[in-house]
């Protein structure tokens, strides 16, 4: 695996990075759906589990079951939403919970939401550096030529907006009301834009607001 004794799994620090992004918003994920919403580049899901596995050495990652498809399933601890909120560049107090337990049941409302926010982001792959090519180019006309359009085509993810710092889950909206306890509801994901400007005695994402919001998924 060309790891460390400090990261046995090999994994890099921009995936470790990324992990901790997806596990700061989506609190329970697949691997798969993590590399789909951080680095859809990545040919398979294997850098991003031994980076779960790294991240689980140090006690910021754990497991404790799998999805109804058989997948395992991953969250963050407590010290892993600490440093999520880092590199997300969120206060830690607005974080929420871990969703401690949902993977036991194959937390399939979870991994609803999950693709719900990895179809509106639609991450594309990072362009890397080109390989030069010793072929010569088809001829025009030929069969090979007339594929090369589908090739050309890039990811079959249609690009969406935002990244996956856009995103926050399980976001209470307080209804209006004059009582003492207001009414709320709670939204399954709001995509947040612009910087929030802090109220005082108010945490950054209550003072975001449904009107700082673009879009809110809410499960009926």
């Amino acid at each position: 695996m060309g790891g460390s004794l400090t990261y046995p799994y090999g994994s890099t620090s921009a995936v470790r990075g990324h992990v901790l992004a997806a596990l700061g918003v989506l609190k329970v994920a697949s691997a798969d759906q993590m590399r789909r919403l951080t680095c859809p580049g990545h040919k398979d899901s294997k850098g991003v589990r031994n980076a779960c596995l790294d991240l689980a050495k140090h006690g910021l990652t754990l497991s404790e079951g799998s999805a109804r498809d058989g997948q395992k399933l991953w969250g963050p601890t407590p010290l892993g939403l600490t440093a999520a909120a880092e590199v997300l560049g969120r206060p830690a107090a607005d974080m929420g919970g871990n969703a401690r337990g949902a993977a036991r049941s194959g937390a399939p409302h979870a991994m609803a939401v999950n693709e719900s926010v990895i179809a509106l982001t639609g991450t594309q792959p990072t362009p890397t550096r080109p390989i030069a090519r010793t072929t010569s180019t088809p001829a025009p006309g030929t069969l090979i030529e007339a594929a090369m359009p589908a090739v050309r085509a890039g990811s079959p993810v249609p690009a969406g907006f935002g990244s996956v710092g856009s995103w926050a889950t399980e976001v209470v909206h307080n209804m209006p009301g004059t009582s003492r306890t207001r009414p709320s509801v709670r939204a399954d994901a709001v995509r947040l834009h612009g910087v929030a400007v802090r109220r005082p005695g108010a945490s950054a994402l209550r003072s975001v607001g449904a009107a700082s919001s673009d879009c809110s998924l809410a499960s009926g």
